[in-house]
């Protein structure tokens, strides 16, 4: 039987695909890295992906190592590795614990309105102004990072960090209070595959903060309202847990938390320091 030019051609192109889906080449092709989330001591957190490792609001205090509450070592087991604070409070930014976890190399990223509060010395920063985009690393954009508005109970700059990765986009509120921006990040970053806020609704009582009653973080329940606005998929609950003197959480703040998530129709789940949220 006589094949037309058109006939023959199209057995061939037919042919060569069928080849390079069945060839073990294409077999081989490597998965695609996949993003995993630790959570560390107080407000903290670790990304993981691939070969690279990005830090958020990371601290440690060694002198815990034995306490009832141990804090969470920053350790790192990738080749690249990189942090971004959201504000300079000390439980947010741990400049010594950051220095030893990223190396001579890591680049920690600070928020441009941060940047003249901050201890920077002895780190590679990198200022950010809000909603630019920043590559981490530098050579593969494994991680995309945006600072997006938030504010601070004790009037200091602040933000909140959007991060993208894997094909997944996570919010980090670092301590912020209720503000009316959640509707615009939302609309421009949302919808969150994961959205960590802080749930302790906290009131220092310290110098010139006097006790207003009023709380300098999200309270559960504010906390629930946004992680509904920002629609995020699942919400973990972070910076509870640390009264001390001068520093007052609000009471049966995870269970508060729980219950409003829940009356919302919010995934949330509790996780532990130390323990991993995969996505």
């Amino acid at each position: 039987m006589n094949l037309s030019r058109r006939e023959v051609l199209r057995s061939m192109v037919a042919g060569a695909l069928s080849a390079t889906i069945l060839s073990p080449a294409a077999a081989q092709t490597p998965p695609a890295p996949r993003l995993r989330v630790q959570r560390l001591s107080w407000a903290g957190v670790k990304l993981v992906c691939g070969d690279s490792t990005l830090f958020i609001d990371a601290s440690y205090d060694p002198s815990s190592a034995n306490g009832a509450t141990p804090d969470v070592p920053l350790t790192v087991d990738t080749r690249d590795r990189n942090a971004l604070v959201s504000h300079h409070h000390g439980d947010h930014f741990d400049a010594a614990a950051l220095r030893n976890a990223l190396g001579e190399n890591g680049i920690v990223v600070v928020p441009e309105s941060v940047a003249p509060w901050a201890d920077t010395r002895q780190l590679r920063v990198q200022p950010a102004k809000l909603h630019e985009p920043i590559m981490l690393p530098r050579g593969t954009a494994t991680f995309m990072a945006i600072s997006v508005p938030a504010v601070d109970g004790l009037g200091h700059p602040q933000v909140s960090w959007v991060v993208d990765a894997a094909g997944k986009r996570i919010f980090h509120g670092g301590d912020t209070v209720w503000h009316g921006y959640w509707w615009d990040i939302s609309r421009a970053y949302g919808p969150f595959d994961l959205a960590l806020l802080p749930i302790n609704g906290f009131r220092q009582v310290v110098g010139r903060y006097t006790d207003t009653g009023q709380p300098m973080s999200l309270t559960p329940e504010q906390a629930a309202a946004a992680a509904e606005v920002l629609r995020a998929k699942l919400t973990v609950p972070i910076h509870y847990g640390g009264e001390s003197p001068g520093y007052t959480e609000v009471p049966n703040a995870m269970q508060r938390f729980l219950d409003a998530a829940q009356a919302r129709h919010i995934a949330a789940r509790r996780v532990e320091p130390g323990s991993w949220i995969e996505l």
